[in-house]
């Protein structure tokens, strides 16, 4: 199973040069890339740079944006911006492009309650829609991950955006982390095997994160110091999605080498236990 990071958590106003020696020097198998916020330039402007330093190692390129942003510019340019990611993904042999849906609240995308309702999700189901459709004639593909505070809010709500769509086109991220809130983290493992059964087919990465409660709030740790169940998710996910892509989100730098050895160690528990 191949393990990557989110590359501007390992080192940022860099080189794809300098990067490729990091990511390797740590041990991972790939990454997650936005590229301005690890190369200060554009995608398309580090394209050839990229594809020469990591072939077959981009796992997901980041075009985050807010599909229901109140300005109506600020869909329009983050369409145009994930349509070009799309381009350039095709030409880097990226398999995803990813992004959440937003918040009606436009930035921050924390929550309302609007959010969660019906006409808000029909307005995502068109944005993505329109996404979906701008692969037809590419290799990439689109991966739309949720989080409780948006639009796409549960693995039930994420569902009826696939089952909307109904296109082979349209993949899944889950990041279980971004499910959780106070209410309701002492759940997520049930929530965790509601998304397998709701859409496994469709999930080609999972976003790994760990947390504890602090001042009523969950706070992101680092991986195996948290009170994330990884010692059974981690089984949950190589019986289901041995293919899909691990990719560590917000792990701090300090914490990357301890929480893949972690990772790992739970890898190799499953797999001598099989």
């Amino acid at each position: 199973m191949k393990i990557g990071v989110r590359a501007h958590d390992v080192l940022t106003s860099t080189t794809p040069k300098a990067l490729k020696k990091e990511i390797d020097t740590l041990g991972f198998d790939g990454l997650q890339l936005v590229s301005q916020k690890v190369f200060s330039k554009a995608i398309d402007e580090t394209k050839d740079e990229v594809r020469n330093e990591f072939l077959d190692q981009i796992f997901l390129l980041g075009a985050y944006f807010n599909m229901v942003h109140p300005n109506e510019e600020e869909i329009k340019n983050g369409i145009s911006n994930f349509k070009k990611h799309l381009d350039v993904a095709d030409s880097i042999n990226a398999p995803y492009v990813g992004t959440e849906t937003g918040s009606l609240m436009g930035s921050p995308w924390n929550y309302v309650p609007e959010n969660h309702l019906d006409d808000t999700f029909q307005k995502v189901v068109e944005v993505v829609k329109e996404l979906v459709e701008y692969t037809k004639d590419k290799k990439v593909e689109v991966a739309i991950e949720g989080a409780y505070a948006h639009v796409i809010y549960s693995p039930n709500r994420m569902y009826q955006l696939l089952q909307s769509i109904n296109s082979p086109k349209l993949k899944v991220i889950v990041d279980l982390y971004n499910f959780l809130n106070i209410d309701n983290h002492t759940n997520h493992l049930e929530i965790f095997k509601e998304a397998f059964e709701l859409f496994k087919e469709k999930i080609v990465i999972f976003h790994l994160k760990d947390y504890i409660v602090e001042n009523g709030k969950l706070k992101q740790v680092a991986l195996g110091m948290g009170q994330m169940r990884y010692e059974e998710i981690i089984p949950l996910i190589l019986e289901n999605n041995p293919n899909a892509y691990l990719i560590f989100e917000g792990v701090k730098r300090e914490d990357q080498l301890e929480s893949l050895r972690f990772i790992k160690r739970l890898i190799l528990k499953y797999e001598g236990g099989k």
